[in-house]
């Protein structure tokens, strides 16, 4: 298990934790629940545009040329013969998108739980 994984499952835990220790002290079930679904939306959101932002998915925009302009201009990095490949290639989860969507789904699937 990777340090996102432990870090991630460790926060969710400690999170459930507060949230049970909130509910033992009197606070409304569907008030707690409410909390930890925003939050873990929150977490989601976050992890799903951090995954997004490695996607390439602005690879081969371009600054549109004008017909019969054959010069390019120097702020292409990329060749268009290689946009293909660039955007076929897999997309990679860094740790910390890792790490938010852990977190999101137990909150989200807790806060779940705790209402029915």
């Amino acid at each position: 298990m990777n340090k996102a994984k432990l870090y991630g499952l460790l926060i969710a835990v400690i999170g459930v934790m507060v949230g049970l220790i909130a509910v033992l002290l009197h606070v409304k079930v569907v008030t707690v629940s409410n909390y930890f679904f925003f939050i873990g939306l929150l977490f989601f959101l976050v992890g799903a545009i951090a995954v997004l932002s490695k996607g390439h998915l602005f690879t081969g925009w371009r600054i549109f040329h004008r017909k019969g302009d054959k010069e390019r201009f120097e702020n292409e990095k990329i060749p268009a013969d290689k946009i293909g490949g660039i955007k076929n290639a897999k997309i990679m989860i860094r740790p910390t998108a890792q790490l938010t969507l852990i977190i999101g789904v137990i909150w989200i699937a807790f806060a779940i739980v705790i209402t029915l």
